[in-house]
């Protein structure tokens, strides 16, 4: 029969802790399509992606509420938005930028 094998770790001489790497915060681009809400306002960002078997290139949007301290983004407005610690059950984004006026 076989023989159960264990490993022996060695015990770690050190208790400091390997440095966090910093990651790049998202920056999503898209057109503002709401601004009804107060300090509030939401994008929705469209990309292009291969159908998984048919390889043809599809649109796909996603909306995504975002972060306008002084509701400066109007609609039709094409905005940059990062993210950011969570704010709200759906605001996870600010305002970083707006791109182009309407």
């Amino acid at each position: 029969m076989g023989a159960r094998v264990s490993v022996k770790t060695a015990p770690s001489t050190s208790s400091r802790r390997a440095p966090v790497a910093v990651t790049a915060k998202q920056v999503l681009e898209g057109k503002v399509v709401s601004n009804a809400m107060d300090k509030s306002a939401v994008v929705l960002v469209s990309r292009k992606v291969p159908h998984p078997r048919y390889i043809k290139l599809i649109n796909k949007s996603q909306k995504f509420t975002f972060h306008d301290e002084d509701n400066t983004a109007k609609v039709g407005d094409v905005v940059r938005v990062e993210a950011c610690r969570p704010m709200s059950r759906s605001k996870r984004f600010i305002l970083k930028e707006v791109v182009a006026s309407k």
